[in-house]
């Protein structure tokens, strides 16, 4: 887990991902209703992952997160 200290940062990483793996589902990690991760799935079918100290996890894709996030 990386944690984004910074929305840019995480963004160019997004971005970065959306053109090398491409637009699929991926698990956002929220805390205190910041996004505060993300990471793609390992197959479609994976079950939501648990979260730690309060985190929410959402699935959504990743175009989608992008997009909402600029």
């Amino acid at each position: 887990m990386n944690y984004y200290d910074s929305i840019s940062d995480l963004l160019l990483d997004l971005r970065a991902d959306l053109e090398e793996i491409g637009d699929e589902m991926i698990w956002a990690y929220y805390k205190d209703e910041k996004l505060v991760d993300y990471r793609y799935k390992n197959s479609p079918d994976e079950s939501t992952p648990k979260g730690y100290n309060g985190e929410v996890i959402k699935e959504i894709l990743a175009s989608e997160l992008y997009q909402g996030l600029r």
